[in-house]
């Protein structure tokens, strides 16, 4: 017995392939717009941290030194400060140290 078709209906190898192409392109519309999601939000991270790191080292975040602060002290431009400032404090002692050999 033959299967008979309804004339002017689709085959069913031309649903499989409509159903594949929709497929693939709802996959590569999902994958671009996670690309431009995630993009957009790398550039704001970016974007963030330049600017926190220029205002650490520009002065223009000026409020004073309190080091029993722990959420200033967890801030990686108050953790760069003090290490400058141990450095400073330290750099005439190496002075010393360099000049003896």
């Amino acid at each position: 017995m033959a299967v008979m078709q309804t004339p002017g209906g689709p085959s069913p190898g031309q649903t499989c392939v409509l159903i594949l192409i929709f497929t693939v392109l709802l996959q590569a519309l999902c994958v671009a717009l996670t690309y431009v999601y995630f993009t957009n939000e790398l550039k704001q991270m970016q974007d963030k941290y330049s600017k926190s790191g220029i205002a650490c080292f520009l002065k223009e975040d000026d409020s004073f030194w309190d080091p029993t602060d722990d959420e200033r002290m967890l801030s990686p431009c108050w953790q760069v400060k003090w290490q400058l400032r141990q450095f400073v404090r330290k750099a005439p002692n190496m002075k010393k140290l360099w000049a003896r050999k």
